[in-house]
């Protein structure tokens, strides 16, 4: 008597579908952190351009025309820096969806993976009760032998 379990293709297949869902989820978090360094070195590129646009200013250095220029470049990274704003809620959204799909991925194979345990642990007793009834009928037939 050997133990089989029936739904082993299925446990098979969800262990697969986890992970898949989760190299999934790991892509989507590396998109993630990708939008979350290119915000940040927008903001250092804004905070950078400010600092010497500051200084420019206080040493006069700087004309009218170069203020005009300066301050629409400030506003095209502001712009910038919301579109990028934007690219990482969606990029946070998108990890969150992906990371519920592996939980759920994950749970369904743990759900097989613990019944499997459970139908092996009934297997175990069932062969063990066998074991005792074939050395129980083996026992009784000794004994008849040694009677007769």
């Amino acid at each position: 008597m050997r133990f089989h379990f029936n739904l082993e293709r299925l446990k098979n297949l969800r262990e697969r579908l986890e992970e898949e869902a989760k190299r999934i989820f790991l892509e989507a978090t590396a998109e993630r952190i990708k939008s979350e360094q290119d915000l940040v070195d927008i903001n250092n590129k804004i905070k950078l351009e400010n600092e010497n646009f500051i200084k420019q200013i206080s040493n006069n250095l700087i004309t009218i025309q170069e203020i005009q220029q300066w301050r629409s470049y400030l506003e095209s990274l502001e712009k910038e820096r919301i579109r990028l704003g934007e690219i990482y809620r969606e990029k946070v959204a998108i990890e969150e969806e992906k990371r519920q799909k592996y939980l759920e991925a994950r749970k369904e194979r743990i759900i097989l993976e613990k019944l499997k345990e459970r139908k092996f642990e009934e297997y175990k007793i069932e062969y063990q009760r066998e074991e005792n009834r074939n050395l129980d009928e083996i026992g009784i037939q000794m004994f008849y032998r040694k009677k007769e």
